[in-house]
């Protein structure tokens, strides 16, 4: 059975608090926690941090996409203008026009189907 990252985080956790709370019994027994619980502290802080910096990562990669999905489609907007302006300069069943209005349409190919040169 695999714990989740939730489980593991409270399993430490609750770790930490018995080994604090029973200190002195496990020293009697021949165990001192002292150092355990220190770097189980130490190892807990650093899997927040590193958990913090996951969710700062993340945040950044949605604005990052919406940033370049934005820009994106500033520029399709400018170049559907573009076809506009050149449509009303030709005419709408002029054969240039009538080209670029099929680039909408088009797909690009896949590059496994293009032929490869040796």
């Amino acid at each position: 059975m695999s714990l989740n990252e939730s489980k593991k985080r409270d399993f430490v956790t609750q770790l930490i608090v018995v080994l604090e709370q029973n200190t002195q019994l496990l020293t009697d027994k021949g165990f001192d926690p002292t150092a355990k619980i220190t770097q189980l502290k130490s190892e807990v802080q650093a899997a927040d941090t590193a958990e913090g910096k996951q969710i700062e990562a993340m945040a950044a990669a949605k604005d990052a996409t919406q940033l370049a999905n934005d820009t994106l489609d500033v520029a399709y907007s400018d170049g559907s203008a573009t076809v506009d302006l050149i449509t009303g300069l030709l005419g709408k069943n002029d054969n240039l026009v009538l080209e670029i209005k099929k680039l909408r349409k088009s797909r690009t190919p896949k590059s496994s189907s293009a032929p490869t040169e040796a």
